[in-house]
């Protein structure tokens, strides 16, 4: 219940918090000072029109609390102070001033903190040199314990909020480089794709100008292969333009690996320790070789995840083929979504959803039915590259 609370609170706008708080600090100073015989023993005068004004002046500026913290602590804590020194009641005013000194802690630079400190420090100096009624220098000591103890506890609480800050903005960061990185690396293996396929297309044109005129069924089978690895060579071209943004960088001239290495992959996968089932269903021949780049690489960074995170004991890899598009699903048997990578969600799954980004298609990654982890990737390839 207490924690309903607290969240319930933490979703009101900031004003309306204040708002609240004010009212209660408003009301508070007035009821606390009200009493007939308030202070009677220490010879506080009854409270009169002066009053009210001096404890309207110390609470009414609360609605304003996070807006001007030191202005609000200050004008506060001077107006309890002449409160004081005319000798009327305080009440529940010094309970305030811990609120505002806590605002001013939770808000304010150092500079700020360390202003308030010392205006506090002087109002207590005057009240015990006025000789306030009820203020021994062991009250002052203590209020001065009390006030900075507030400030501390908000301060430290404001760098508790500035470090969560800096920690998302480098995680943000972080994935910001990754992408880029994955992006980078998906321009220099499919630069050996395209390459490979204007090689192809000057061969097969070759071809069928040379037997144009002998065979031009040979010559006819030739055109239609160069206009099927032109169209996908234009495809390629198409999605490494919608995502590589300006990035700098030599070209890696490595072959780049497809599903047609899957078997040296599990074989190494195997071989670290991690037994993988690999089953294939409607053929891979007609899987163009950037699709292809693409599903090697998420089965690549699942196993790879699953050997070095999951602790995993088995794994499973399947394909499927159809209607123009490759489905992709590796699961284990590991600690599923407790994984480190799983529940971080590390820079391999931003190179994943990169991937499959590139494609248009869509990326599922959590527990498995049966525990352990599970990674779904759906790769189209009959289409247009998305805009």
């Amino acid at each position: 219940m207490a924690k309903q609370c607290r969240q319930s609170i933490g979703r009101l706008p900031e004003w309306a918090v204040d708002a609240v708080l004010g009212t209660l600090v408003v009301l508070a100073g007035l009821f606390s000072t009200g009493a007939e015989d308030a202070g009677v023993d220490l010879a506080f005068r009854p409270r009169d029109s002066i009053a009210v004004a001096l404890v309207l002046a110390a609470t009414v500026p609360y609605y304003l609390r996070r807006r001007a913290p030191l202005t609000v602590f200050v004008f506060g804590s001077a107006a309890v102070g002449v409160l004081m020194l005319l000798d009327y009641e305080p009440g529940a005013l010094p309970w305030a001033l811990l609120l505002g000194a806590y605002t001013v802690g939770a808000y304010r630079p150092t500079r700020q903190i360390a202003v308030a400190a010392t205006w506090m420090a002087a109002v207590l100096v005057a009240l015990l040199v006025d000789g306030t009624p009820g203020l021994a220098v062991a009250d002052a000591g203590s209020s001065s314990v009390a006030f900075g103890g507030a400030m501390i506890l908000g301060w430290s609480l404001q760098a508790r909020r500035a470090r969560i800050v800096a920690l998302a903005d480098e995680q943000a960061n972080a994935a910001q480089r990754a992408a880029a990185d994955e992006r980078l690396r998906i321009a220099q293996e499919l630069h050996d794709i395209v390459a490979h396929s204007l090689g192809v297309i000057a061969v097969q044109a070759g071809v069928g100008m040379h037997v144009l005129d002998s065979d031009p069924e040979e010559a006819r089978r030739s055109l239609e292969h160069i206009s099927r690895t032109s169209r996908s060579s234009l495809a390629e071209i198409r999605r490494l333009l919608g995502m590589v943004r300006s990035v700098e960088g030599m070209p890696a001239y490595t072959p780049a690996p497809g599903l047609a290495d899957l078997g040296r992959l599990v074989e190494e996968v195997t071989a670290a320790g991690l037994p993988v089932e690999v089953t294939a269903e409607g053929g891979l021949d007609d899987i163009p070789a950037g699709v292809g780049l693409a599903a090697y690489r998420i089965v690549q960074e699942a196993l790879t995840n699953a050997l070095r995170h999951a602790h995993a004991t088995r794994a499973m890899v399947r394909l499927t083929n159809a209607a123009g598009r490759l489905w992709v699903e590796v699961a284990d048997d590991g600690r599923g979504a407790n994984g480190s990578v799983a529940s971080t969600g590390g820079h391999g799954l931003v190179g994943m959803r990169e991937r499959v980004a590139l494609y248009g298609g869509t990326l599922t990654t959590g527990a498995a039915a049966g525990g352990g982890f599970r990674v779904a990737a759906l790769l189209p390839y009959d289409a247009e590259p998305p805009t």
